[in-house]
C-alpha cells in the first residue's frame, strides 16, 4: 500500500516560525529530561503533573514551600487518562524513587522537580 503526501501551501510569518521553533525546544527539553530520567514520555507527563498538582496550593494561595499530596484519581482526571494507567505508572515512578505515596501522591524532591520543570522552554508572552 502507498502512502501519500500532501502539501499544503503555508504563508509563513514571523509568528509561525517563532511557534515552530518553540515547539521543536519543547520537544528536545522534553526529550532530554525523558532519557536523563530514564521515563517514557507518559510517565515524565505523569511526574510533572504530580509536581504540578503539589503546588497548586501555592499557587491558589501563595503559601511559600509548602505543597500538599495528591491522589491517583485526580491525577488520571487531569491527565485524562484512564486510573489504572496513572496507578500503574506512578508505581513505577514510585519505584525509581520520584514520586512518593504518603496520604496521596507527592514528587519526592520539590526542588528537584522544580528544577527540572525549569528546563521546559514555557512562553508567558505570546500573541492573541
Amino acid at each position: 500500500m502507498q502512502s501519500s503526501v500532501v502539501s499544503l501551501p503555508i504563508k509563513e510569518n514571523a509568528f509561525e516560525t517563532s511557534h515552530l521553533s518553540a515547539l521543536r525546544s519543547l520537544f528536545g527539553s522534553l526529550e532530554n529530561i525523558r532519557s536523563s530520567l530514564n521515563l517514557d514520555v507518559e510517565e515524565l507527563l505523569l511526574y510533572l503533573s504530580i509536581g504540578y498538582l503539589n503546588t497548586e496550593r501555592i499557587q491558589q494561595i501563595g503559601s511559600n514551600g509548602y505543597i500538599s499530596s495528591t491522589n491517583i484519581s485526580s491525577v488520571a482526571d487531569f491527565m485524562k487518562i484512564p486510573k489504572e494507567t496513572a496507578r500503574r505508572k506512578i508505581k513505577r515512578l514510585i519505584a525509581m524513587g520520584l514520586v512518593e505515596n504518603k496520604h496521596g501522591v507527592v514528587v519526592s524532591d520539590a526542588a528537584r522537580w522544580f528544577a527540572i520543570s525549569r528546563q521546559l522552554p514555557l512562553a508567558t508572552d505570546r500573541p492573541r
